[in-house]
């Protein structure tokens, strides 16, 4: 038996019946926690944790991971730029191996900012061989979560030629080779129902192909058994899509779906989703910059389980998911009290906690990545998924130790991610990775990065000039 024991840490479980603690001890036994209380002893490896917060290991519901070669890339773009840039021009030069560095890297950084679980949206593969380099990136990192096969036929159904989901949009693709290839991809890896990573689809948008092809999609998810996640209203086209509506039509909500965004929902679309136990990832920092709307948390918290966050892209930000946490919560805070400004009214009830925040990061994420069994909370039962958040520094000197939810929330961002386990392993110690080759991985990174600007710049660019013509954008906008 495999034993570690946490010592002497401010515990923040996200577990409502355990609690916060100012210090204890966490045991776990096989990968799994067995108990968690001040002044527990055991015979097991220890980590002094006397200067840190251990808190749940977070969760991104929604990250193209394949797009780290290009970080930061969109830093300056919006919707048009990234249809242009990434999905138009970056896209269909990736090769597999690529998508493997992608894919790979990306994982990696999510683990080294702390986060132990996410929701990868895949919707670049080309080819059987980008599927396959895809999966075994995420499966080589240790991360835990969804593998969300992407649908989408890239060669031949854009955005750069669509009319809206018209059947005249141009040919969909070969539906069939595209359900092998997801089957294939199903048997191969995800047989195993106690690895970290699990199977899931991403079924076309509305926005690119016709309603009953995505309806043969969801089918398909379902029949394979795989959590369903995709877009959903995040473009101002108010005349042309309700996608919430559409999928309420087909009878396609339900617990199994995780969908984005949906910053554009109208008050119907809001009250379709109440009781189906769909959930809603939002995309902060990537909707309030790319002008896909202000993030939904209110209408989210009140029509469905509950909120949960993701990073979406880091060819426009980064991986830092608690000050991503923390830039919601304000966000949220001041969006409930910005009609009280119009009246010159002062605000005297904080309504949005740090509290709230914590769940948006971690058992909201892992109900909405399909792994909240085993994963978003610091629980007996459950899989070691832990963090440990270094407070010993200058910056985070006199903190407050009686409420250490909220000074992870208010006072913490990814430097202070110190330790992180999955699954029991430790993959992060002393601030560094420690399960992988760092050196390795990165060379395979640069390589990928130089090949892709290189080809970028043989063909006019990130963004070719003059720029592709995006109808749906000009004329329903």
């Amino acid at each position: 038996m495999n034993r570690t024991l946490i010592t002497d840490a401010a515990v923040v479980t996200v577990d409502p019946a355990l609690g916060d603690f100012e210090r204890a001890n966490i045991l776990i036994e096989d990968g799994t926690i067995v108990a968690i209380a001040p002044g527990l002893e055991a015979d097991a490896e220890r980590i002094d944790a006397s200067e840190m917060i251990a808190m749940p290991g977070m969760v991104d519901t929604h990250l193209h991971t394949w797009q780290s070669p290009v970080r930061g890339i969109l830093a300056d773009g919006n919707i048009p730029d990234y249809l242009r840039g990434i999905r138009l021009q970056l896209a269909e030069r990736m090769r597999a191996e690529d998508m493997y560095v992608g894919n790979y890297l990306g994982a990696l950084d999510a683990i080294n900012n702390g986060v132990t679980s996410i929701v990868d949206y895949c919707h670049n593969i080309l080819t059987p061989d980008h599927a396959h380099a895809a999966v075994t990136g995420l499966l080589d990192s240790g991360i835990r979560g969804l593998y969300g096969h992407g649908m989408t036929p890239i060669t031949t159904n854009t955005w750069g030629e669509s009319k809206g989901g018209s059947t005249a949009a141009g040919d969909p693709g070969e539906y069939q080779t595209r359900s092998d290839l997801a089957r294939e991809i199903r048997d191969t890896y995800f047989r195993s129902e106690s690895q970290p990573l699990r199977f899931g689809m991403a079924p076309q948008e509305f926005a690119i192909t016709p309603p009953e092809e995505v309806v043969r999609e969801f089918a398909l998810a379902r029949e394979l058994g795989a959590r369903i996640t995709q877009h959903a209203n995040q473009v101002m086209v108010r005349q042309l899509f309700q996608d919430v509506e559409v999928l309420h039509s087909h009878g396609l909500l339900g617990d199994d779906l995780l969908l984005v965004h949906c910053t554009f929902n109208t008050e119907h679309e809001w009250e379709l989703l109440r009781d189906t136990g769909t959930m809603v990832s939002v995309c902060a920092e990537t909707e309030m910059q790319m002008g896909m709307g202000f993030p939904a948390i209110r209408e989210v918290t009140e029509y469905t389980p509950g909120p949960s966050l993701g990073i979406d892209c880091v060819s426009g930000t980064s991986h830092d998911m608690l000050s991503h946490g923390r830039l919601v919560l304000q966000a949220t805070r001041w969006r409930d009290d910005e009609p009280g400004y119009r009246r010159m009214v002062a605000p005297q009830v904080m309504k949005w906690k740090t509290a709230d925040a914590l769940r948006w990061l971690t058992i909201n994420g892992a109900r909405a990545a399909g792994v909240g069994d085993v994963a978003g909370s610091l629980t007996p039962g459950k899989r070691a998924d832990i963090v440990l958040l270094d407070m010993a520094g200058v910056s985070t000197a006199g903190w407050n130790r009686r409420e250490p939810g909220g000074a992870i929330i208010a006072q913490t961002n990814a430097s202070n991610v110190d330790t992180v386990l999955i699954d029991g392993r430790i993959v992060k110690r002393g601030g560094r990775l420690v399960h992988v080759d760092v050196k390795d991985a990165l060379r395979k990174m640069q390589e990928s990065h130089d090949y892709l600007f290189d080809q970028m710049d043989r063909n006019g660019g990130f963004i070719p000039q003059p720029p592709v013509d995006i109808p749906l954008y000009r004329e329903r906008a």
